[in-house]
């Protein structure tokens, strides 16, 4: 096992975040070798005397370590734990920072490939982690591609961190005029459909949807822009049934995107 890099008096001369910064990278690195079963009873017990006196230097309560060796139980202690130095600093967590998922008598999914050549259009969002989490939401619900009106892409980190790799698997396409490419889309063959709250707007369950669809998301704050929504066949929205009368743009793409998928699939 590897030893913490640090001494007591140069772990207390950083500042509190860094301090749970080295703890949290020594923590993940035992974490891995968990998760690959290359941690014996002896480095068991070397971990938890190393661990509980980095604890005493900066008088946090102690760590108390599973009762079995069971390595599950010792992957959810260390995970609890990063999560908690993660958390001590008052920071919010985030997708990206958790751990990866270690599965344990998951039930098995197969690839389910469907062939409706849809894609979802967004009209200049500005958050990174929007964009990053419709990548993920494209992915995992079988869209081709995402097309990109004055926004950053896939290449973008911030992008990237809440994509967490299904940015490679779905096509990008980044336009300077999206009403344009629309436009040109239509002639294709294409269904233009917007998601606005507007008079007129359809309960998107209500309509019937068809392969070759453009699904397109407006910006957080104005929503899609006066050009881009002249070029849209139909409106849609998603009822509320609480106070507010709309969503996150990230949790609606989630919305549309699924319910497109099973209403085409097997079509």
């Amino acid at each position: 096992m590897d030893t913490f890099g640090f001494t007591k008096k140069k772990l207390l001369s950083l500042c509190l975040e860094n301090q749970h910064r080295n703890i949290i990278t020594w923590l993940s690195g035992f974490y891995q070798k968990l998760t690959a079963n290359r941690v014996s009873q002896i480095s068991l017990d070397l971990f938890t005397r190393q661990y509980n006196e980095i604890l005493n230097w900066t008088r946090m309560n102690p760590f108390i370590k599973p009762e079995s060796n069971n390595t599950r139980l010792w992957l959810e202690s260390i995970s609890d734990r990063i999560h908690y130095h993660r958390t001590a600093t008052g920071k919010t967590v985030r997708d990206y920072d958790l751990l990866e998922k270690i599965k344990t008598n998951d039930l098995t999914f197969s690839c389910n490939k469907i062939d409706f050549n849809c894609h979802v259009a967004l009209d200049g969002l500005r958050s990174l982690f929007n964009v990053g989490s419709i990548f993920r939401t494209c992915e995992a619900a079988g869209f081709k591609s995402v097309i990109l009106g004055n926004i950053p892409g896939k290449e973008h980190p911030g992008v990237q961190k809440t994509a967490m790799g299904a940015q490679k698997w779905v096509e990008q396409e980044k336009v300077n005029d999206l009403a344009q490419t629309l436009l040109e889309k239509k002639e294709k063959g294409f269904q233009i459909i917007g998601v606005e709250t507007i008079e007129g707007a359809r309960p998107f369950y209500e309509i019937s949807w068809e392969k070759n669809t453009i699904v397109v998301f407006g910006n957080e704050e104005y929503g899609i822009s006066s050009h881009v929504m002249k070029t849209c066949d139909k409106f849609i929205h998603i009822p509320m049934f609480g106070r507010k009368n709309s969503i996150n743009v990230a949790n609606a793409v989630s919305v549309i995107c699924f319910h497109i998928a099973g209403s085409l699939r097997g079509k």
